[in-house]
C-alpha cells in the first residue's frame, strides 16, 4: 500500500480556485433564484467566501447534485413547485450588523425532503432546519442549494410503491 501523505499537507487555494466554475452553480441555480442579482450573491458566498476547501467542496458536491439532476430531469431544467419552505435567516454578529441588511438569504429552504424525515412542527424538524441554516453564509447556502437540489430531484422520481 503507498504511504498516505500527511494531513497538514493542503493544496494552495490557487489551485481550488482553478476548477471553480461560478457560471456553472449559476446556471444550475437559475430556476431557483431567477433574478441576477440574489443569484450572484448567493453563488458568492457560496463558493466567494470562507475557507478555499469549503469553496471547492462546494462547488464539487453542487456539481455533482446538477449533474445527477441533469440525468433524471432529462434536460427540462423548468423549476418545478418545490411546495413549501422556510425563510433562511441572516444571522450576522450584531457589530456586522446594517439596518438595510435583508433579514434573510434569497434562496428559502425547501420542507418536503426534511418532512421526508421529520413531521414540520416538531423538535426534530426545527432542528433540522437549524442545523442546515447556521453557520456562516457559505455554509448555509450550501446547504440551503444542496437541499433544493435534492428536492427538485426527489420531485422528478416516481413515488416508490407502499408497502
Amino acid at each position: 500500500m503507498p504511504p498516505r501523505p500527511p494531513h497538514d499537507r493542503h493544496l494552495p487555494s490557487s489551485a481550488i480556485s482553478r476548477f471553480v466554475d461560478t457560471a456553472r452553480i449559476e446556471a444550475l441555480l437559475a430556476p431557483y433564484l431567477p433574478a441576477p442579482q440574489e443569484r450572484a450573491f448567493v453563488v458568492r458566498c457560496v463558493l466567494g467566501e470562507g475557507p478555499a476547501h469549503h469553496r471547492g467542496a462546494n462547488y464539487v458536491l453542487l456539481s455533482l447534485l446538477g449533474l445527477v439532476l441533469e440525468r433524471v430531469a432529462h434536460g427540462d431544467r423548468e423549476a418545478l413547485d418545490l411546495g413549501a419552505s422556510q425563510e433562511v435567516p441572516m444571522r450576522l454578529p450584531p457589530h456586522l450588523a446594517r439596518p438595510d441588511d435583508a433579514p434573510s438569504y434569497p434562496l428559502p429552504l425547501p420542507s418536503a425532503p426534511l418532512e421526508l424525515l421529520a413531521r414540520k412542527g416538531t423538535r426534530d424538524f426545527e432542528a433540522m432546519v437549524d442545523c442546515l441554516t447556521d453557520g456562516p453564509p457559505q455554509h448555509a447556502l450550501a446547504n440551503v442549494a444542496m437541499v433544493t437540489l435534492l428536492a427538485d430531484l426527489l420531485a422528478r422520481l416516481p413515488e416508490s410503491p407502499e408497502e
